[in-house]
C-alpha cells in the first residue's frame, strides 16, 4: 500500500468535474459489482461497522453558522426577499440575461499582450459598463482597480486593517461556441432565455451566474448600510478558458497586501448539490490536481516510400503510444487527498451504501487488503478513476508532409493531470521511462530536457536511425490542500448548510437539529472536501492564503448543466442560492477572528 503522504520532494505551491459526482453515485452500484444479491439483501445482513472506532476517520461535519445579524428581522427579510420574491428574481433574470447577453468568449489564439491588442478585448469593455451601469451601489462603495487592463479587482475597505481580507473570485470569459454546432442550440446562446425555471446560454453556469450574484449580494447589504469591518476583495480574471496567463490580478493583490495576507479564498467549482440515494451531499473543492503538458518527438532520415524502413518514424511514435497507454498510472488512497474525505463522509452518512464497501473505506488507512479494494473499486470506473490517479491524454500527433515521402519529423503532445501524492517531476519521469523503453527497443537516441531545468541532456548517443527528444511545455504542480476542522471551514461548510436548510428549503429539513440516528441521515446537507480534477484560477493565488475554497451554490452542478457546452443553463434557484450565501458569507467572515 501507497504511504498516506507525499513522496519527499513534493511542491506545496472550473470547473470542478463530473468525477465527483459520478465517484460518490457509483457507490450505490457497488453491491452489483461484488456479488448478485440486491441492496436490499445486503442491508439485511448481520455485517456491521462500528463508525465510532477510535481507529476509523471521521467526517469532518459541521454545524449550521449563521451570522449574529440574522437575529435582526431586516437581515431576515432580505434573504427571504432574495430566496422567495418574485420581484427580485425578475429583476435578477434580467440582470443575468444582460450579463449572458454580451459574448465575452477567450480564445486560445487570443494574443499574450493585451496593451497592443486592445481592440482584440473590446468586449469585455462592454461588459464592463454594463457592470458599472447595472449596479451603482456596488461602483460607489467599492474601489476599482484595472489590472493588465481588462482584470478587474475591487476593493471594499473595511473599518479594521489589522483583519485579514476576504478574497471572492469568478471570471468574465466565456468558452466559445463551436459554429458547426449552432443548430443544436435550443435556444440562441446568447440571448439569455428564461422560460420560468430555466436560463440558457453560455456563461449562466460557468460562470456569470457566480460574478453577478456578488454584485447582487454586496448591494443588498449596502442598502441595508451594511459596513465591513474586515475588508473585502472581489477579483475577475478575463482568461480563466484559456489559462490564465493574462490575469495579473493575484499579483496585484499580493502587491498591496503581501504574502499570506488573506482570510480565505472563495471562487468557483465544487458540486453544489446533490442526492445520492437517501444522502444529500455539498463538495466544496480543498485542492486540485497538477498540470502537465508535455512533447515526445522524433527525427529519423526519410526518403522516398518505395523503399521504406521497417519502422517509419509514425510507426515509432504510435508503438510508443501503445507503451503509454498501456503503463498506467498507480492509484492512490490516502488521507492527503480530499478525495478520502468525501468517501468517508458518504460512509458515515449513507443509510444505503453496501457495507463490505463502507467498512473498507473506513479501514483503508491501516489495512492494506481495504485499501487495495477501495481503489479497485474506485478505479473500475474511467470518471471516478482519475480522483485517484494520474491521467494522461494523448492529444496532438503532427508528422509527414506528402504522402509519397518518408517523415523526418513526428510530434507527440501529452495533457497530464498529476494526483496529490505525486509531482511534476514523477509523472514526466514515467513518460520518460515510456520513451526509454522505445528508445532501446528501436536502437534510437535519446534527449531529455527535464522540468525545470532549461539544459537538454543526452541520455542515449544519436544513432543513424534516428532520436527521440521528451520535454516539458506547461507545468503546474498540484495545489496545496486548503485545512478543514479549524473555524475557517466550520464558518464556510455551516454557511453551506445554513443556505441550503435554513432558507432555500427549510420545508424539507428539521430545523430544530435534535433527530435521531435515522433520521439524521437524511435531513442535513453532507458538506465534504472534494478533489478538483481541473484547474481554476485560484492557482494564481495560492501565495495569498492557504484557505481556497472552490464552490458555487445552487441546484445543479455546472457539469450537469452543460457548462462548455451545447444548451448550457441554470435552474434559476441556484443564482437566487449564491446571491444568499454571499450575503451570508460576507457577514459571518467579518465577524470572524484571524
Amino acid at each position: 500500500m501507497k504511504k498516506n503522504t507525499p513522496p519527499m520532494g513534493r511542491y506545496t505551491l472550473s470547473i470542478f468535474s463530473l468525477l465527483s459526482i459520478l465517484s460518490v453515485l457509483a457507490y450505490l452500484s457497488y453491491n452489483c459489482a461484488i456479488n448478485t444479491s440486491s441492496l436490499s439483501s445486503s442491508l439485511s445482513t448481520t455485517t456491521t461497522v462500528d463508525i465510532d472506532s477510535d481507529k476509523y476517520p471521521k467526517c469532518p461535519e459541521v454545524e449550521r453558522f449563521t451570522p449574529g445579524s440574522y437575529q435582526n428581522q431586516t437581515f431576515k427579510d432580505t434573504l427571504d426577499k432574495i430566496i422567495n420574491d418574485e420581484s427580485f428574481r425578475n429583476l435578477s433574470v434580467t440582470r443575468m440575461q444582460k450579463a449572458v447577453q454580451i459574448d465575452t468568449s477567450s480564445y486560445d489564439d487570443f494574443p499574450l499582450d493585451v496593451g497592443s491588442n486592445l481592440e482584440v478585448f473590446e468586449n469585455f469593455n462592454i461588459f464592463h459598463n454594463y457592470l458599472q451601469n447595472e449596479f451603482p451601489l456596488f461602483h460607489e462603495n467599492l474601489k476599482l482597480h484595472k489590472v493588465n487592463h481588462f482584470g478587474l479587482v475591487y476593493i471594499w475597505e473595511g473599518s479594521d486593517p489589522s483583519l485579514q481580507p476576504l478574497l471572492l473570485m469568478a471570471h468574465q470569459d466565456v468558452v466559445p461556441i463551436n459554429e458547426d454546432s449552432l443548430d443544436q442550440w435550443e435556444f440562441p446562446p446568447f440571448e439569455g432565455h428564461y422560460d420560468g425555471k430555466y436560463l440558457y446560454g453560455r456563461g449562466t453556469g460557468d460562470c456569470k451566474n457566480l460574478l453577478i450574484g456578488h454584485f447582487e449580494a454586496v448591494e443588498e447589504l449596502i442598502k441595508l448600510n451594511f459596513k465591513p469591518t474586515r475588508s473585502i476583495i472581489f477579483s475577475y480574471g478575463f482568461d480563466e478558458e484559456i489559462i490564465g496567463l493574462r490575469n495579473q490580478n493575484g499579483k496585484f493583490i499580493e502587491d498591496i497586501f503581501g504574502k499570506k495576507s488573506l482570510y480565505a479564498v472563495m471562487d468557483e467549482g465544487g458540486v453544489s448539490l446533490m442526492d445520492i440515494g437517501e444522502t444529500k451531499m455539498a463538495v466544496v473543492g480543498t485542492g486540485e490536481k497538477g498540470y502537465l503538458d508535455l512533447s515526445i518527438s522524433i527525427q529519423k532520415k526519410g526518403g522516398h516510400s518505395s523503399v521504406p524502413q521497417d519502422h517509419t518514424a509514425i510507426g515509432i511514435i504510435g508503438d510508443l503510444i501503445v507503451q503509454i497507454e498501456n503503463n498506467k498510472f498507480p492509484t492512490y488512497f490516502t488521507d492527503y487527498n480530499p478525495t478520502f474525505h468525501q468517501y468517508v463522509c458518504l460512509a458515515e452518512n449513507s443509510i444505503d451504501i453496501d457495507q463490505s464497501l463502507k467498512k473498507d473505506i473506513l479501514k483503508s488507512q491501516f489495512d492494506e487488503i481495504s485499501n487495495l479494494n477501495v481503489r479497485n473499486f474506485i478505479n473500475k470506473d474511467r470518471l471516478t478513476s482519475y480522483s485517484i490517479k494520474t491521467t494522461q491524454a494523448l492529444d496532438v500527433i503532427q508528422g509527414g508532409v506528402k504522402v509519397n515521402a518518408l517523415p523526418e519529423f513526428v510530434e507527440l503532445k501529452i495533457n497530464s493531470r498529476v494526483a496529490l501524492e505525486e509531482n511534476i517531476t514523477i509523472a514526466f519521469k514515467k513518460f520518460l521511462n515510456d520513451t526509454k523503453i522505445i528508445a532501446n527497443k528501436f536502437d534510437l537516441g535519446l534527449n531529455v530536457q527535464f522540468p525545470y531545468n532549461e539544459e537538454i541532456i543526452t541520455l542515449l548517443p544519436s544513432t543513424e536511425n534516428g532520436v527521440l527528444t521528451i520535454k516539458p511545455i506547461k507545468t503546474l504542480e498540484p495545489s496545496p490542500i486548503t485545512p478543514i476542522n479549524d473555524s475557517k471551514w466550520e464558518i464556510f461548510a455551516g454557511t453551506i448548510r445554513h443556505i441550503y436548510e435554513e432558507l432555500a428549503y427549510p420545508d424539507i429539513y428539521d430545523n430544530n437539529d435534535n433527530n435521531n440516528d435515522n433520521e439524521k441521515n437524511q435531513s442535513k446537507i453532507v458538506v465534504t472536501p472534494g478533489l478538483g480534477t481541473g484547474n481554476t484560477d485560484t492557482k494564481l493565488y495560492w501565495n495569498l492564503t492557504d484557505h481556497i475554497y472552490r464552490y458555487r451554490p445552487g441546484v445543479l452542478p455546472s457539469v450537469t448543466a452543460n457548462s462548455h457546452g451545447i444548451n448550457e443553463y441554470i435552474e434559476f434557484d441556484s443564482h437566487l442560492q449564491i446571491i444568499a450565501f454571499i450575503f451570508q458569507y460576507i457577514q459571518s467572515v467579518d465577524q470572524a477572528n484571524d
